[in-house]
């Protein structure tokens, strides 16, 4: 990572007295991501409370400094070199949850799958099919996660966000115009802070078994032992990535460490020391591939963090397709 450029420089100065935000300079990220790949952020911040954050937000509206927000750290590739400007995490202050009757109230850093649970054994029914996804709830807010034909959006009412100058909203959730793996969070450069639920009461342990017929479902379906980042690209209407990149024949190919899993093939996972390089070859192996036989372009269900986004969209216009994900900065 290159010495730290001035705005962030100038960041780090003004944050350094808040008792509420962590820094941490050229902090390694792969650790804090699922697939276990990508560089440094030039500065890391935590920002423990809502306070926090919009001073955080504030501060770098203020110097112009570039930001990034990392949750869980499923559904992203970090690239090799890093992350420059500011890499933002939510901390223990977004991590709790509250239940009053049907509805339910989590803070965004709170564990999608802990969320789950925790309204099943309320007896609450609405996120069983979500307790497989590896995300925070903020990222499932921002993606609109969705598995076994349950979204997000289904259950979700409204949301608390605090947008990039800092100024605090609480809206429904339909003014984010959550579509299939996305809102429009990207375009507002907005943060969810907190999401407001309202589920379906349920007969004494029904939730908590159907999340477990899902759990087994799952585990039988999708590769394990492996780090890896979950689904690589979103479902083309009609259609399934893992189909169409197992029909191209690239089900197991490798590049370095990283490869297509032989299991789920739209599943990509670190075998022990692969790069976001050798990752971001296998993404274009697997989207050419099924692109020049079926002529479909694959669209990146991914955050491509970095200078990835741009490399990406090099790659598609060069093979002629122009369509990439919404998420550039956001898991």
């Amino acid at each position: 990572m290159p010495v730290a450029s001035a705005a962030t420089a100038a960041l780090a100065a003004r944050l350094a007295g808040r008792p509420g935000l962590v820094l941490e300079r050229a902090a390694p990220l792969a650790r804090l991501t699922t697939l276990r790949v990508g560089g440094p952020a030039e500065l890391l911040v935590e920002a423990r409370t809502e306070a926090d954050l919009v001073f955080l937000l504030r501060t770098t509206h203020e110097l112009a400094a570039p930001w990034f927000l990392l949750g869980w750290g499923s559904n992203v590739l970090i690239p090799d070199e890093g992350i420059p400007g500011v890499v933002v995490r939510l901390g223990e202050g977004f991590r709790r949850a509250a239940i009053r009757g049907t509805r339910v109230a989590a803070g965004a850093a709170l564990a999608l799958p802990k969320l789950a649970l925790r309204t099943a054994a309320a007896d609450l029914m609405g996120l069983e099919a979500l307790a497989g996804i590896p995300s925070s709830v903020g990222g499932a807010v921002a993606m609109n996660a969705g598995c076994y034909g349950t979204e997000m959006k289904d259950s979700l009412v409204s949301v608390r966000l605090v947008e990039h100058d800092g100024t605090r909203r609480r809206l429904p959730y339909a003014a984010l115009a959550p579509g299939y793996r996305r809102t429009n969070l990207r375009e507002r450069r907005a943060i969810v802070t907190r999401a407001h639920f309202e589920l379906t009461p349920a007969p004494p342990g029904a939730a908590r078994a159907r999340i477990e017929e899902l759990r087994q479902r799952r585990r039988g379906a999708l590769p394990t032992g492996h780090p890896n980042a979950g689904s690589v690209f979103k479902n083309p209407p009609g259609d399934y990535a893992g189909r169409l990149i197992e029909a191209a024949g690239l089900k197991g190919k490798r590049v370095g460490a990283a490869e297509i899993s032989a299991r789920h093939a739209n599943v990509i996972v670190n075998l022990g020391g692969a790069t976001a390089t050798d990752v971001f070859a296998l993404m274009l192996a697997a989207h050419h591939a099924v692109r020049d036989r079926f002529g479909i372009s694959l669209d990146p269900e991914w955050v491509l963090a970095g200078a990835l986004a741009a490399r990406w969209r090099e790659a598609a216009a060069a093979a002629g397709t122009p369509r990439m994900t919404d998420g550039e900065a956001r898991t």
